[in-house]
């Protein structure tokens, strides 16, 4: 019986992981990052994400993604990105409940619910600060310094208008692959915890999801962590040889 069970969840936590992965190439996909390199390469930033608290293992994602595709800007912006609709997903889950149930809204909810806000924010004055600025310094005094600020205001904008296209058409499906996943990982947990032989609540969770955004951990955290690592681990060794192989047949103009 335990062994169907583990089967089970070893399965739901694969699906949670190629939601996310599928989630994260929809949006670097017109940068030029083929299917086969990107599977090991998420891989091998997830696992650095599971051994590093904090989340800083982001960092490396960061640098990872940059390093295969057109540069720091697709790393950077295809991250947060990333990470916005994650947050949005799991926000909205946690949020009603511990408003509507437990009556009590937990540090780790409100930072996450600040950073959705930050980011909206930003998204949203951006284009209307812009034209004034850039009205602004056009129609001061030509300036040395008025001409590097105006250099300076076009960069952003076209990093403005680059994040803007890695998402454009695709809100949506983002949004239902973020809720899919979270919602797949809930029951994987669940069933986790029950196959250790305890308890598993939507409380359970947001103990869980604080301990990630804290640094924290408890004796199902670690022990599901540990796991986590190990079959992720293994897949990207499997990935990384599978992608080394077809790169040498390519060469080889082998098909």
């Amino acid at each position: 019986m335990k062994i169907v069970a583990g089967s089970a969840i070893l399965l739901g936590f694969l699906l949670v992981h190629l939601i996310k992965m599928m989630r994260l190439y929809l949006i670097v996909m017109d940068s030029g990052v083929s299917f086969d390199r990107f599977v090991p390469a998420y891989l091998r930033t997830t696992f650095v994400n599971l051994l590093i608290p904090y989340k800083l293992g982001e960092i490396y994602r960061i640098a990872v993604f940059g390093r295969i595709s057109d540069g720091f800007r697709t790393g950077f912006f295809s991250v947060l990105i990333d990470r916005f609709f994650d947050t949005l997903a799991l926000v909205l889950i946690l949020l009603p409940y511990q408003l509507l149930i437990t009556k009590q809204v937990t540090l780790p909810t409100l930072l996450l619910t600040a950073f959705l806000v930050v980011v909206l924010i930003a998204y949203r004055v951006f284009l209307p600060s812009y034209s004034f600025l850039n009205r602004y310094i056009i129609t001061s005094r030509d300036s040395k310094r008025s001409m590097m600020a105006l250099a300076g205001l076009e960069k952003v904008n076209r990093w403005y208008e680059y994040a803007s296209g890695l998402v454009t058409g695709r809100y949506g499906i983002l949004f239902l692959f973020s809720l899919a996943a979270w919602t797949a990982e809930m029951a994987v947990l669940a069933g986790f915890a029950h196959l250790c032989g305890k308890s598993f609540s939507v409380s359970d969770f947001g103990v869980y999801i604080e301990s990630i955004v804290s640094g924290s951990s408890y004796d199902t955290k670690q022990l599901y962590t540990l796991c986590s690592a190990a079959v992720i681990a293994a897949l990207t060794i499997i990935f990384t040889i599978r992608y080394l192989i077809l790169s040498k047949r390519r060469a080889k103009g082998i098909k």
